[in-house]
């Protein structure tokens, strides 16, 4: 037994010794709370903060200015697109429907407005989207039927000097192009931040390169199988020009648009014309429109009025449109590269989409898209129906089909709800973790002590998800009051974070080495995805 005189004392029974401090540990102090007069003071500024933002919420002057979307023209075709389609997703529309026996006792029905103020008339420009396929798959076969070129024209005797990094190209043929059986993707913005970017201002295309230079550094996914895709379509309308030796927005206009007397059907980088019907994703939420003429081929950059696509489907209708050997079918069922149980029984003509409508038949067809457009042409044979509508979540295609049938019913959609509270967990749920840290002094879900880099991130965080679901999210279905409550309560949190700046330290992670690299991880992040949601808001309304 050790002595009393021992340095080592044994320890009492049933007692653990005392472990000396760690000096390298450092044990951060938790910030005390804000006094009274501080939250009081917060409180006022989120108040001002959250009143400035609902009035000058920049959706909510678009929306309140335009009358609401009523269906005015033919009483029967009104009572049909009412019956199908919720006026609450319709900034503006213009619906025709004639028989083909008659094209010119055409019905019409308008809806909305262009801009919010200036009401849709048949005359209105709307964006064709990929509408303006059909005329170049009607270019493709005027130019067959003359002589000019061949469907089995390949692109490596087409373009010789060009060297395809994959042999398939090289070996795909025009008619494969013309229904996007070439093992063409779709050439849009690619990756993470390229698919943000795109979202974020509106044009898919805006930086996407050349059809050409694409197709030579690309390869091909599945060729033989049916994979839509813009590029395919693209380099479809330059090789058009390069057999022709004519530019292929002269080559169409000579080809098709002119024959027709389709004068104000145009290519054009310029933007919205004069009184056209600015795209939307949804009412009041303007988006850029799309601009690349290199890929104007496949329906970008081009505009059209519902006048001049009724008469281009009455000439389609009364079968002499220049090349309407393009609407005989050419795969009866496609096979598709990725299963897409929606289109089952598909089948291709040149261009045109071939598919059987319950209760209808037959329909050829082509609809079109960009982030705030949605058009679509269709016959069944006995009558044709044009629809343009500058909102995204008009379901063009299944109203064209609806419009054909005798009964028609509801188009499904996505619910309010959901929307709603998608767009309000972004507004919300980073302003409520930003508040908790403040006012509990520590972090809401992880119980990280306060300190000033997580003040820093997460309000940057929280300003930065406020603009993505400004940008993003669905404001019919979201009352413009969220967007001021999340405002609010973030300029409140600031306030308090402000008070506790001088009095908690710089950094109290558990580990340092991590806890700074992922901080200066999340401000880059922030920084980018606030700066892209401002500059896509600034773009769209441009």
């Amino acid at each position: 037994m050790p002595s009393p005189d021992s340095p080592h004392p044994a320890p009492s029974q049933g007692r653990t010794a005392p472990q000396p401090p760690d000096p390298h540990r450092v044990r951060p102090v938790r910030a005390r709370p804000a006094p009274r007069a501080v939250l009081l003071r917060a409180l006022a500024v989120g108040a001002a903060v959250g009143t400035t933002a609902f009035l000058l919420f920049p959706f909510l002057p678009n929306r309140s200015a335009a009358p609401a979307a009523e269906f005015e023209g033919d009483e029967a075709l009104a009572a049909d697109v009412s019956a199908a389609l919720d006026p609450d997703r319709v900034q503006g529309l213009a619906v025709a429907r004639f028989p083909n026996g008659a094209p010119d006792q055409v019905e019409w029905v308008t809806a909305g407005t262009a801009d919010g103020t200036a009401p849709i008339t048949p005359d209105t420009p709307f964006e064709t989207a990929s509408v303006f396929k059909v005329f170049t798959a009607m270019t493709l076969a005027d130019m067959v039927a003359e002589g000019e070129t061949s469907l089995d024209r390949t692109l490596g005797e087409i373009f010789p000097d060009t060297g395809f990094a994959d042999p398939a190209f090289a070996e795909a043929t025009l008619e494969d192009l013309a229904t996007h059986h070439a093992g063409f993707v779709t050439q849009t913005e690619t990756g993470p931040l390229g698919m943000l970017r795109a979202q974020g201002t509106g044009d898919s295309y805006r930086t996407a390169v050349p059809p050409l230079e694409f197709a030579a550094t690309t390869d091909s996914l599945a060729p033989g199988s049916f994979m839509y895709s813009n590029a395919g379509y693209a380099l479809l309308g330059e090789a058009l020009a390069e057999e022709s030796g004519i530019p292929y927005p002269e080559l169409v206009r000579e080809r098709v648009l002119d024959p027709l007397g389709l004068d104000d059907t145009v290519i054009s980088d310029a933007g919205v014309p004069e009184g056209g019907a600015g795209p939307h994703t949804e009412p009041g939420a303007r988006v850029q429109d799309w601009r690349n003429a290199d890929y104007a081929a496949a329906g970008v950059a081009t505009w059209s009025t519902p006048e001049d696509l009724v008469r281009f489907m009455a000439a389609v209708a009364e079968g002499d449109a220049p090349g309407a050997d393009s609407l005989e079918p050419v795969h009866e069922a496609v096979g598709f590269a990725v299963p897409q149980p929606e289109l089952e029984g598909l089948g291709m003509a040149l261009g045109w989409h071939l598919i059987d409508v319950p209760g209808v038949g037959q329909v050829t067809w082509h609809s079109g898209g960009t982030l705030g457009t949605r058009t679509m042409v269709a016959t069944d044979g006995e009558s044709s129906v044009v629809v343009m509508a500058n909102s995204f979540g008009v379901e063009a295609p299944a109203l064209a089909f609806q419009l054909l049938g005798d009964d028609p019913r509801e188009i499904p959609g996505r619910s309010d709800p959901a929307k709603l509270a998608q767009t309000g967990a972004m507004v919300l749920v980073p302003a409520v973790l930003l508040l908790a840290l403040v006012l509990r002094r520590r972090t809401l879900i992880t119980q990280r002590p306060l300190d000033r880099l997580r003040i820093v991130s997460l309000t940057l965080g929280a300003l930065a998800w406020n603009l993505v679901a400004l940008r993003l999210g669905s404001w019919t279905a979201t009352p413009a009051l969220a967007w001021a409550l999340g405002t609010a309560l973030v300029a409140a949190a600031i306030a308090v974070g402000a008070w506790h700046w001088r009095r908690v330290p710089v950094e109290a992670g558990r580990f340092r080495w991590l806890h700074v690299p992922v901080f200066a991880l999340s401000v880059l992040l922030s920084l980018g995805l606030g700066s892209l949601m401002l500059w896509g808001l600034a773009v769209a309304w441009s």
